[in-house]
């Protein structure tokens, strides 16, 4: 059986090298690469053909291809491939960030290696982009006082299960537990 079908190649922007990515385990077909545009590729380890890979943004916006190795998927995530190799690292720095905040923007320029100090930096300039406003105690809270207060109405009564309340509230059966302890929220007063 011949084949007389060309071998895909991807088309390349200009400009555009590739690095050969090191992957935790074996494959069982392609060899992936990163490029210096923020791309990934696969490359066919027996007939040479090529894709470019359509990432898709993770719950935390990263760029992120599952790709299959040999004992179970793998997440390939494009900032940090781009970090790896090909973004410029000094001896003090020990995380990458993306520069201008945008977890979709996985060029070399923007995704930087920084010194704990300027990353720390980096997620206050990230959450106060986000409007993100602390918790008293350090996280930010889920629940709002008076959907406390009804949730300690719904206990008293007794009436709805706790699973039912923590489904209702977008919380786990384990905070509604905490609520009810008092470990959680002790000084609001149940509601009337």
């Amino acid at each position: 059986m011949t084949t007389n079908s060309r071998v895909k190649k991807a088309k390349n922007l200009p400009g555009e090298r590739w690095k050969l990515i090191e992957l935790p385990r074996p494959t069982f077909s392609m060899d992936y690469y990163v490029s210096n545009k923020g791309r990934i590729k696969s490359k066919h380890k027996e007939n040479g053909s090529e894709r470019v890979l359509n990432p898709s943004p993770d719950k935390k916006n990263y760029l992120k291809s599952s790709i299959k190795l040999k004992g179970g998927n793998y997440g390939l995530y494009v900032h940090m491939q781009v970090a790896r190799y090909w973004s410029k690292k000094s001896k003090n720095s020990v995380y990458y960030i993306h520069k201008d905040l945008n977890r979709l923007n996985n060029l070399p320029s923007n995704v930087i290696w920084v010194t704990e100090e300027r990353w720390r930096q980096y997620l206050r300039d990230r959450a106060k982009m986000l409007g993100y406003v602390p918790h008293k105690k350090g996280g930010k809270a889920k629940l709002k006082a008076r959907q406390v207060a009804q949730i300690k109405k719904y206990l008293k009564k007794g009436k709805m299960a706790k699973s039912k309340i923590a489904a209702k509230y977008n919380v786990s059966h384990t905070q509604i537990n905490r609520i009810e302890s008092g470990e959680n929220w002790a000084d609001v007063k149940a509601a009337k």
